[in-house]
């Protein structure tokens, strides 16, 4: 799957058209962005949205949701897109749903089943990241900001994420929901008086596999590995020992969630190290010895072996335009290079997660 922050208000046919000619076999696209709070979009505005897109691709189109919705914005991290009335009439998280922000996220989820039901995609994205308020990923900061104790909050983002897997039953039972990241490698990722805390995200897939596996739900949930794996690695070595050590993590959860939950890889792909601006960079991306995409060909066929489901990030912060024809081919040929190998050369999966 490519995820590039495509957004169905802005996405022409011709860049569908461009798109289709690739090797990926599906697309993430908003119909609503992460800082959008205009009123809820209908099912049926979606599918006029994607009127004249079947004639463009054959590839899936997976409708792509945003957390962010019922984040609350902190004015201390400067995100101007964030100051808007609706992020700012509650802290934290709408938990309680006063704010209405819980119900529109609620009805944005459900829409965005339904259009994948209708126009017969696998499933949908979910992005769990707090865009207008990081601060708010910390269970004691949080509990500041909403007088709420911690464990009060965590039993509200559970059920949360209870809501989720029964609203994701009903509208669409056998749907893939596919999170970027769950969070589960970060068991300790604040310890306040020695208690450790997930990020406030993980306690919501925590309550939706609950859900699912409790009532024995038709749906099936994939971990995309942002957090447990990341985007960039300094070597191949680094990359295989990046997987084994998210494998050995989720080990338990995928045993308990047997049927119900995958892994997926990511990993994000640069034209040259000329074109790496600002997070690309920086960090393990910024660090990692392959100068070219041709140079990150090992990477992905390393994770093609490894997952059945991976997702490629494009980023312009990275020269990747995935939609322009002076810039997909070059990734195209990349990445078609990698699925070629990996399936002409199957390996046993070193994490045994699908």
């Amino acid at each position: 799957m490519l995820v590039n922050t495509a957004s169905a208000r802005h996405l022409t046919t011709i860049e569908l058209a461009q798109f289709d000619r690739s090797p990926y076999d599906a697309l993430a696209v908003s119909f609503e962005d992460a800082y959008d709070p205009a009123p809820v979009l209908t099912t049926r505005t979606m599918q006029t949205q994607m009127t004249g897109w079947k004639n463009a691709t054959r590839k899936s189109i997976w409708p792509w949701v945003y957390l962010n919705r019922m984040i609350g914005a902190n004015a201390a991290e400067g995100n101007s897109l964030a100051q808007v009335p609706h992020f700012q009439k509650f802290q934290g998280l709408d938990l309680d749903g006063r704010a209405g922000a819980q119900r529109d996220f609620l009805a944005i989820w459900r829409n965005a089943l339904q259009l994948a039901k209708s126009t017969g995609a696998p499933g949908i994205v979910c992005d769990l990241e707090f865009y207008n308020n990081y601060k708010a990923y910390e269970i004691p900061e949080l509990a500041r900001m909403t007088a709420a104790t911690p464990d009060r909050l965590e039993d509200q983002l559970r059920l949360l994420g209870r809501k989720m897997a029964a609203a994701a039953a009903q509208e669409y039972p056998g749907a893939t929901l596919w999170f970027l990241f769950t969070g589960f490698t970060r068991p300790e990722f604040r310890v306040v008086d020695g208690q450790p805390y997930y990020l406030a995200a993980t306690y919501i897939v925590e309550g939706l596999l609950e859900e699912i596996r409790e009532r024995r739900l038709p749906l099936h949930v994939v971990s995309g590995g942002e957090v447990g794996l990341g985007y960039c690695h300094a070597s191949i070595e680094n990359l295989r020992q990046a997987i084994e050590k998210r494998a050995v993590a989720f080990s338990p959860l995928l045993e308990k969630y047997a049927g119900i939950l995958d892994l997926a890889g990511t990993i994000t792909l640069w034209s040259d190290r000329s074109a790496k601006k600002n997070w690309v960079s920086k960090g393990a991306c910024g660090d990692s010895s392959a100068a070219t995409v041709e140079d990150l060909v090992p990477y992905m066929e390393v994770l093609f072996r490894t997952y059945r489901y991976n997702w490629i990030y494009g980023s312009p912060n990275a020269g990747y335009f995935a939609f322009r024809a002076e810039s997909a081919p070059r990734f195209d040929a990349a990445i078609a290079r990698a699925r070629k190998l990996a399936f002409a050369q199957p390996e046993a999966s070193s994490s045994k997660n699908f």
